[in-house]
């Protein structure tokens, strides 16, 4: 009996050590759990919303919203299969950081990484609805407030975090996504792969120099622990994207090994919080 107890013990701190970060599922019944892993996801600014273009109000910018030095071909990209998106990571010439300020932001934001939502199929797979409508896909672009130095410390503080959103929609053509093919050497989850020259990812000649219009408004971060730290901008206009390539995205795997589909959490609530729309 005392042997059973110490294999039980053993195993249970083994399995402590492998389960840091607790799983979380989607979908309805997924999601109801969620407020289990963190009382966060429970709150009343959380993400994502629907936006509409026509009771958002407009937003002015004092200062212009502006990037700097995403330009520049990156020295890495590592693309990771984290079992609920796909992360790729970038580093930067020189130490030379890719920030952002200006229009709503209040601060200095450093970019830390982008991943994505997409569907089982190309008629949902976005996370915020723009009048009425779900895209197939969206990609985030995750910054952190320069002032709290980084990521895990910016989360949890006010005003710690801005995330970008720009939505993909199914495209007859094909884009030159030279990145995206790097993704069938991360189908398993856990797995990541560098790719071998970096300059095919520029985020710059991805996403273009255009930002108006976006939305923006306060919420949270979309999956557990769900921190309402973050100031949002949601570009309106969405890139292109072909079905070849959305099914590059659907062949990846969970942990389970199920396919890695409709990772995009349900509309929360906006509870009275204000929207911005920029033109």
């Amino acid at each position: 009996m005392k042997v059973q107890l110490v294999v039980f013990v053993v195993l249970g701190l083994v399995l402590s050590v492998l389960c840091d970060e607790p799983d979380y599922s989607y979908g309805s019944s997924g999601e109801a759990e969620w407020n289990t892993i963190s009382p966060q996801c429970n709150g009343t600014m959380q993400s994502p919303i629907p936006l509409s273009s026509m009771t958002a109000r407009p937003g002015l910018e004092m200062q212009q919203l502006e990037f700097t030095n995403y330009q520049l071909d990156p020295t890495q990209v590592m693309v990771t299969n984290d079992g609920h998106t796909a992360v790729y990571s970038f580093e930067f010439p020189d130490g030379q950081n890719f920030t952002a300020r200006g229009g709503p932001l209040q601060g200095t934001f450093q970019f830390d990484s982008l991943h994505f939502h997409w569907g089982a199929s190309s008629d949902r797979g976005a996370e915020h609805v723009v009048d009425r409508r779900r895209y197939a896909m969206e990609m985030h672009l995750v910054f952190f407030n320069q002032q709290y130095g980084s990521l895990s410390n910016a989360e949890t503080m006010e005003n710690g975090l801005f995330v970008l959103g720009i939505f993909l929609t199914n495209s007859t053509t094909e884009p030159n996504y030279g990145w995206l093919p790097a993704l069938n050497q991360v189908q398993t989850a856990g797995t990541s792969y560098t790719l071998p020259d970096p300059t095919v990812f520029n985020i710059k000649q991805l996403i273009g120099a255009r930002r108006r219009p976006y939305f923006s408004y306060h919420g949270s971060l979309t999956t557990p622990p769900c921190y309402e730290t973050v100031s949002w901008i949601v570009q309106r206009k969405p890139l292109p994207i072909s079905e070849a390539q959305l099914n590059t995205f659907r062949s990846l795997r969970k942990d389970n090994g199920e396919p890695l589909v409709d990772n995009f959490r349900m509309l929360q609530d906006i509870n009275g919080r204000q929207i911005f729309l920029y033109r």
